[in-house]
C-alpha cells in the first residue's frame, strides 16, 4: 500500500525555510507565499510544488535522522521511492558506515539552532553505489516555535577534475566520430565512383559500339528514305551516348578523381587546376615543393587537401572573378600547407565570419579534424589568399 508523505508545513513558513528556498532560486515560486496569510492546504501544496520541482534532493529529518520528507529529486538520485525511504533511517539507509557518525552530529547542532553550509557527505544509493551531495540543512519550526524537524537540500556535487575529463573525453569522441563519418563519406565516395566508371561507363561504352556496328550495317541511302532516317536515328542516339558517357565521367571523377588513389595527390591537384582553366579560361599554376614530390602523404591527408583545394577553387570561380589562381604545396616541419590564391575581389572579412557560409565551415572542421589549422583572408581589388595546415603525424594515426 502506498505510505502518504507525511505533511511539511501547515502553517505560516518559518523564516529559516524560506531563507533556504530562496537561496536556491526559488523567489518567483515562493514571492505568492510570503503574501500569503492565511492557514491551510493552499500554502502547503505551493510547499509541496516547490519540493517537487526541485532539482535538489530535498529531505526533512527528525533529529534521530527518520525521514519524514523525500523529494523527485531525493528519488532519482538515490534510487529509493518516497515509499521506500519514509520513516526510515537517513543515516542507515544511505550513508556507508564510517560516515553515520559525524551526520548524526551535524543533525544535532543543527537541530541546536546552528545553520549548517555545504556539508559534503556521500549517498549510497539502492544499488549501492556512491555519489557525494553538499548539503545545507537548517531547522524547520511551525508556528508554535515547536521544532518540526531538519530540512536538508543536497546538490551532487562532481569533482572539477572529473568534469574536466568527462569533458574532454566528449570532446575527443565527438572529434573521433565526425572523423570517421568523413572517412566514411570519402570511401561511399570511391566506392560510387568505381561503380560510375566500371558498370555505367562499360556499359555506355559497349552500346555506343553496338550503334557504331549498327550504322555500319544499314544500307546507305538518301536522307529522306526509311533507311536514311535510321541512319539518322542511329547517330543521334550515339551522340546522346556520348554526352552520358561524358557526364558519368564528370560526376565519377568529382566524387573521387581516380588518379588521387592511383597517382596521388598532386597529378590530382594539377588535374583539377586543368578542369578549372577549362571552364573559367582563368589561369591556374600549381606549385609543389621539391621535398613533397616523392613524398607519400598519407591517405587521409591527401584526400583531405584535394577537397580543401577544390572548394577553394570553386569559390574562386563563383565569387572572386579572377584571372589568375595559384596552388601551392609545401611543406613547413612536420606540417604539408596547402596555399590557393587568386587574384579577385577579395574575400570580405563580413563573409569569412559569416555563419552562413557552409563551404568555408567545412574546411575548417576538416582541418580541424586532423589537428591543423585553416585561415583565410582577402583584400579588396588584390585577391584572397587561403591557407590550410596539416600535421604528418596526425594525419598518419589511425
Amino acid at each position: 500500500m502506498k505510505r502518504s508523505r507525511s505533511h511539511l508545513v501547515t502553517a505560516t513558513p518559518s523564516p529559516a525555510l524560506r531563507r533556504t528556498a530562496n537561496t536556491h532560486s526559488r523567489t518567483e515560486t515562493l514571492r505568492p507565499l510570503k503574501s500569503a496569510t492565511h492557514t491551510g492546504e493552499p500554502i502547503e501544496h505551493r510547499y509541496r510544488a516547490i519540493l517537487e520541482a526541485s532539482g535538489n534532493a530535498i529531505l526533512l529529518l527528525s533529529t534521530e535522522s527518520i525521514i519524514l520528507e523525500w523529494n523527485h529529486a531525493a528519488e532519482v538520485v538515490s534510487g529509493w521511492t518516497a515509499d521506500e525511504a519514509l520513516g526510515r533511517s537517513y543515516v542507515e539507509l544511505c550513508l556507508p558506515i564510517e560516515a553515520r557518525e559525524s551526520f548524526l552530529a551535524e543533525l544535532v547542532r543543527v537541530a541546536e539552532g546552528s545553520e549548517l553550509r555545504g556539508l559534503v557527505s556521500p549517498l549510497r544509493t539502492c544499488t549501492g553505489s556512491l555519489t557525494i551531495l553538499s548539503w545545507n540543512m537548517s531547522r524547520v519550526v511551525g508556528a508554535d516555535g515547536r521544532l518540526i524537524g531538519l530540512i536538508a537540500i543536497g546538490t551532487a556535487t562532481v569533482p572539477q577534475t572529473r568534469v574536466e575529463e568527462e569533458l574532454r573525453l566528449a570532446q575527443t569522441q565527438a572529434r573521433s566520430a565526425t572523423r570517421r563519418a568523413h572517412i566514411a563519406a570519402e570511401e561511399e565516395r570511391c566506392r560510387i565512383a568505381r561503380e560510375l566508371h566500371d558498370e555505367f561507363g562499360q556499359a555506355l561504352t559497349g552500346l555506343k559500339f553496338d550503334l557504331a556496328w549498327l550504322n555500319r550495317k544499314l544500307p546507305r541511302a538518301p536522307a529522306c528514305t526509311d533507311d536514311g532516317d535510321l541512319q539518322h536515328k542511329v547517330q543521334t542516339m550515339s551522340g546522346s551516348v556520348d554526352r552520358l558517357l561524358n557526364a558519368v565521367r564528370a560526376t565519377a571523377t568529382a566524387l573521387r578523381p581516380a588518379m588521387l588513389d592511383d597517382l596521388g595527390l598532386i597529378p590530382a591537384l594539377e588535374s583539377l587546376a586543368t578542369a578549372f582553366q577549362d571552364r573559367t579560361g582563368a589561369g591556374c599554376a600549381v606549385a609543389v615543393a621539391p621535398e613533397l614530390s616523392s613524398l607519400a602523404l598519407p591517405s587521409e591527408m591527401s584526400a583531405a587537401l584535394f577537397r580543401i583545394a577544390q572548394e577553394l577553387l570553386t569559390n574562386v570561380m563563383r565569387h572572386a572573378a579572377a584571372s589568375q589562381a595559384q596552388i601551392r604545396l609545401t611543406r613547413d616541419g612536420d606540417n604539408v600547407r596547402l596555399d590557393v590564391t587568386d587574384n579577385g575581389k577579395g574575400i570580405s572579412p563580413e563573409r569569412v565570419t559569416t555563419t552562413d557560409s557552409f563551404g568555408l565551415r567545412g574546411m575548417q572542421e576538416r582541418v580541424s579534424l586532423l589537428g591543423g589549422s585553416f585561415h583565410i583572408a582577402g583584400t579588396s581589388g588584390i585577391g584572397t589568399t587561403a591557407s590550410a595546415s596539416l600535421p604528418l603525424a596526425e594525419c598518419a594515426a589511425p
